[in-house]
């Protein structure tokens, strides 16, 4: 299917860039992927708001045949992750539309709306969903303002634009943690059922919150998908992102290719790998050898989805069964046996196995997808480095430009993808590096130094500048290669913070309906673990539209979704169904 070149021209427009001081910190990056694991399973992470979390009233006055509520509260992600949030973000604003008289006085729908890219304040989603969705079904709504949006924007940030890749996933868990006190609040006052819905960034986020609650929530994210890596790296987004300054950083800093790139867990690559271990047990299992199942685990009746196991998991058991179905082996090979094992466990900090003569470290390798063996071997020499067992030939030369920097040498084991030469954006996003002479670099780095700014660390540091000088010296191949490695690192950490595949997949996905756009160009879904599969038994609804089109001319089309995933709870949840409907004017 062709993109939306109203997408594309929309985009270039558009003078907004993200990510422009980096990756951040990389002590808030490797704190930020250890809550991730935590917000990975449900049933563990309940705790993390309270039922009773404090939400207050500021104003409450009516507006014609509305009601409008206007609170705050303290965002609960500053409790658990203190320090990382700017001040200006840690109060989380919000607007209620309600009616002034509910239609049912058994039925008080609430819907929450998180905001898309770009949607500050309240009056967007206001005017073009909240007060038409009140008329029409009678759902009452929630607007929650964005961290670093509106008046939750840092002084310093312009527009839209977050300044370092990790304030995006500040954003997701702030979010995903401040509509949690919403709902438990909603069901304190008494109003329900409940649901969650948001465009493009917004239902991404409205996907994450749906993961946590844990009981049937109605949930519509409209123009989104699976994981966020493929906007930021293959849709028109990745033209709004400056590469060079992500690149220099990641050499610069050997702790992004030391630590926190083993950190990462990316259920695409996992399922890559999973697709190669299916042909080989399909093919050296046949059903020539004695029908004995293997041992897989048994499907519960009364519980639909083991929350405690993320929704990768469930898929790679599901692919498990199917597999084993056709082939019918003696057991399940080594490969299948542990793909579900090292899902799980790639969901946990690496761990460390003795071995006599060397020490192995199981790490979690975002470029192979599957644990790759660092061997250590054991020498009086306190200083010896790792390196892996996989040969890569660009190794030397990695080390070489990264130990001027650092002093070390740096263990690369991402593995080789070859670029797709008709994805243009992806070419364009890896060549784009500006040459610098080492004289004006160090020149310009020393005059950085002596300049105060605010405490934070100067923009351009002699570090930077050797960094840059030594990626310059490098051959067309080796620099090409590092370039790839960090493009990938990109595609990982959006994966491990965003990717649906590491949470728990929803109570109920049948109160879930997808509303997409066939040619959208901001969200492309070729490529990656479609979500209807991820959660088996959810709805997906297609536009035949771009994601600006859509956005412009299918406001009906996404309230109706809305109004669908709100009935189907109330059929399937409340008593007499008949009775209680949510009839559209």
């Amino acid at each position: 299917m062709s993109v939306s070149r109203v997408d594309q021209l929309y985009r270039k427009l558009l003078l907004t860039k993200f990510f422009t001081k980096g990756w951040g910190k990389p002590d808030n990056l490797k704190r930020l992927f250890a809550f991730r694991k935590v917000l990975s399973n449900r049933e563990q992470c309940q705790h993390l708001v309270s039922s009773d979390y404090p939400i207050y009233i500021d104003k409450e006055y009516r507006d014609g045949s509305f009601r409008i509520l206007e609170g705050h509260f303290t965002s609960p992600f500053v409790d658990h992750l203190p320090g990382i949030m700017p001040p200006e973000v840690e109060k989380a604003s919000f607007q209620m539309i309600l009616p002034i008289k509910w239609r049912d006085p058994h039925l008080k729908p609430v819907c929450i709306h998180l905001a898309g890219t770009g949607d500050h304040f309240f009056w967007r989603r206001r005017l073009l969903t909240a007060r038409p969705l009140l008329k029409e079904s009678g759902i009452a709504s929630i607007i929650l303002e964005n961290p670093y949006y509106g008046t939750r924007k840092p002084k310093e940030q312009l527009r839209s634009s977050l300044h370092n890749v990790s304030d995006l996933f500040v954003m997701g868990g702030a979010l995903v943690l401040e509509s949690l006190a919403l709902l438990h609040w909603c069901e304190r006052e008494g109003w329900g059922p409940l649901g969650l819905s948001g465009i493009s960034m917004g239902g991404h986020m409205v996907s994450g919150v749906a993961t946590l609650w844990p009981k049937p929530i109605s949930v519509v994210p409209i123009l989104s998908w699976t994981t966020a890596s493929i906007i930021f790296t293959e849709g028109v987004m990745s033209g709004a992102i400056p590469w060079e300054t992500l690149q220099e950083q990641f050499f610069e800093n050997s702790i992004y290719q030391d630590e926190i790139k083993h950190l990462i867990v990316s259920p695409e690559d996992l399922r890559k790998n999973a697709y190669s271990m299916g042909q080989k047990f399909v093919k050296d299992y046949s059903a020539n050898m004695e029908d004995q199942p293997p041992n897989l685990p048994k499907e519960n009746s009364n519980c639909k989805y083991e929350p405690s196991i993320s929704a990768f998991e469930h898929h790679a058991l599901k692919m498990r069964r199917e597999l084993s179905a056709q082939a019918s082996p003696v057991s399940a090979p080594d490969s299948l046996q542990n793909l579900v094992s090292t899902a799980s466990h790639l969901s946990s900090p690496h761990t460390i196995m003795e071995k006599k003569g060397s020490t192995t470290h199981a790490v979690a390798s975002k470029g192979l997808g599957m644990p790759v063996k660092v061997t250590t071997p054991i020498s009086d020499d306190s200083t010896a480095k790792p390196h892996l067992e996989h040969k890569d030939p660009s190794r030397n030369s990695l080390s070489k430009l990264t130990s001027t920097v650092s002093g070390d040498s740096v263990p690369s084991d991402l593995g080789r993808m070859q670029l797709p030469q008709k994805n243009r954006r992806r070419r364009h996003a890896l060549d784009s590096f500006m040459p610098i002479t080492l004289s004006y670099a160090k020149t310009k780095g020393l005059q950085q130094q002596t300049k105060k700014d605010s405490g934070r660390q100067p923009s351009f540091t002699l570090q930077h500048a050797v960094a840059k000088s030594n990626l310059m010296a490098a051959g067309d191949s080796t620099l090409h290669g590092l370039r790839e490695e960090a493009f990938n690192f990109m595609r990982g950490v959006m994966d491990e913070c965003t990717h649906l595949g590491n949470f728990s997949i929803p109570v109920d996905p049948e109160l879930i309906i997808i509303v997409s756009a066939k040619q959208d160009a901001y969200v492309p879904r070729d490529g990656v673990l479609p979500l209807d599969q991820l959660w088996p038994g959810c709805e997906v609804r297609n536009i035949d539209q771009g994601h600006v089109g859509a956005v412009l001319l299918h406001q009906k089309i996404f309230r109706k979704a809305i109004t669908d995933a709100f009935e189907r709870q109330i059929k399937k949840y409340y008593s007499n169904p008949s009775d209680h409907q949510l009839t559209t004017s």
